[in-house]
């Protein structure tokens, strides 16, 4: 608190689910404070809800089924699931490749914060098994993430709802 009775903080996280959880942990893995404000009385967000899998390439758990798999036939794969979906221009290229160049990465990083996986399961269109259930469930994620964001000193605000955000200038107050 500062001498106003404001909280300063570098980050701050609107959304407790596993996105917005994963946003905070990261950001204190950069050494940044950060406030997760998160508007129900927990955390978890449509994540809690979701069946929790994760499409990903060159896992170990592919590894282990003895999958060949690689970033670029996971990157033309999810173009197949856009055309069948009707996307047409509104496929972001950019984030697609992201994600295929970075699922592995993800992946790992998820399995070192203790989650485990069931998997890969084939899902077609994809031409090798690429999903990964987590165990038990989605809650896992929320668990795991909202645990390790304590850790390294998110301060988790459930119950509080961000209203708006107040500018000066090009920075958010």
């Amino acid at each position: 608190m500062s001498a106003s009775g404001l909280t300063e903080t570098d980050v701050v996280v609107v959304g407790g689910g596993g996105a917005g959880l994963a946003a905070a942990l990261s950001a204190a893995e950069c050494g940044r404070r950060v406030i997760l404000l998160e508007k129900n009385p927990h955390l978890g967000g449509t994540t809690r809800l979701a069946v929790g899998s994760i499409a990903a390439c060159r896992t170990p758990h592919q590894r282990r089924q003895g999958v060949e798999d690689s970033p670029e036939e996971f990157f033309e794969d999810m173009g197949l699931f856009n055309e069948r979906a009707g996307l047409g221009d509104r496929d972001n290229l950019e984030l697609r490749r992201l994600l295929a160049d970075e699922s592995s990465t993800t992946f790992e990083w998820l399995l070192g914060l203790g989650l485990e996986f069931f998997g890969p399961m084939p899902e077609p269109p994809n031409r090798h098994p690429r999903m990964h259930n987590v165990l038990p469930n989605a809650g896992a994620y929320v668990y795991h993430l909202a645990r390790h964001a304590g850790r390294r000193g998110v301060e988790l605000r459930p119950g509080l709802a961000a209203e708006r955000l107040l500018t000066e200038g090009t920075r958010v107050t």
